[in-house]
């Protein structure tokens, strides 16, 4: 029996999952490299976490970065959840909790 086929964002939802950031930071920069494209939002929210936790100096990076794709791709979004986001955003880092709050606030629906 062979190998199973490559799918780059189950590696990358796998190694954030074992808490590798810097080996899902690298086949996020590989994906994108041979897509042309970010890995989609969902994704890299999972790794925000473990930023804030392994990398904090680097946290607020990502989580602008994150939140300012979350901003130009969300049709139906609007500045009062914009506000909601960003507060759990910069609640995350001492706040595990957190994250599951930012999940329900970032899906795409109204």
């Amino acid at each position: 029996m062979g190998n199973p086929p490559f799918r780059p964002l189950r590696e990358i939802e796998h190694e954030a999952g074992r808490g590798d950031l810097r080996m899902a930071a690298s086949l996020s920069r590989d994906y994108e490299r041979e897509v042309g494209h970010p890995i989609p939002l969902g994704v890299a929210l999972w790794l925000l976490p473990l930023v804030a936790r392994q990398s904090p100096v680097e946290y607020d990076t990502w989580a602008l970065r994150w939140l300012a794709r979350w901003i130009t791709e969300t049709p139906a979004g609007t500045i009062a959840r914009a506000v909601e986001v960003a507060a759990s955003l910069a609640d995350l880092p001492g706040d595990p909790d957190a994250f599951e709050s930012l999940q329900e606030l970032a899906r795409f629906s109204p």
